[in-house]
């Protein structure tokens, strides 16, 4: 029975149940870091990470950037309104 879950689950997303957990994660992640003075330290806890280390090496590895990289390029809540 698990290994049929698994099956379909894979076959309908391309990914483990672990792997599209963890792209859940990180596009929540993502959305706070460009959207929220949140630090990421409370940024892991609420998406869901114990370890900060763990958190950045997996965001590394689906974003291409470092946390705090991906949130200087793309993080506007500090920013002031373009005119």
């Amino acid at each position: 029975m698990r290994g049929a879950f698994l099956l379909h689950f894979r076959k309908a997303t391309g990914l483990k149940p672990n792997e599209y957990l963890q792209h859940v994660r990180i596009a929540e992640a993502r959305e706070a870091l460009e959207f929220s003075t949140q630090s990421i330290n409370e940024i892991v806890w609420r998406v869901g990470y114990e370890d900060h280390g763990a958190f950045r090496k997996v965001f590394n590895r689906i974003v291409g950037l470092s946390p705090g990289q991906y949130r200087e390029r793309f993080g506007i809540a500090d920013r002031p309104p373009v005119d």
